[in-house]
């Protein structure tokens, strides 16, 4: 649900029983956030923001292997092109 903690109890001090109040995941599925936190962090239109710009990074990984195998086979039939002369 991407759910940004913005308390000001420290994370580390709530007890283990502490649950998402969005979606209700336990406090052991929570990451650390690195970027800046506003106030609004948690307002629907932000969180969906949020959840587009870590599919895109994830779009570009999915893509990598991908790039790869062409690349690899370029260079294949490349070979094959220059040793069939």
């Amino acid at each position: 649900c991407r759910y940004i903690y913005s308390d000001r109890t420290p994370f580390e001090k709530l007890p283990d029983k502490y649950f998402c109040p969005v979606c209700g995941a336990p406090k052991r599925r929570f990451r650390a956030y690195e970027k800046s936190v506003a106030k609004d962090a948690n307002e629907t239109d932000v969180r969906k923001s949020r959840k587009e710009e870590i599919k895109r990074d994830e779009a570009v990984g999915q893509a990598l292997p991908l790039a790869i195998a062409l690349g690899a086979a370029a260079l294949i039939g490349l070979y094959f092109y220059l040793n069939s002369t």
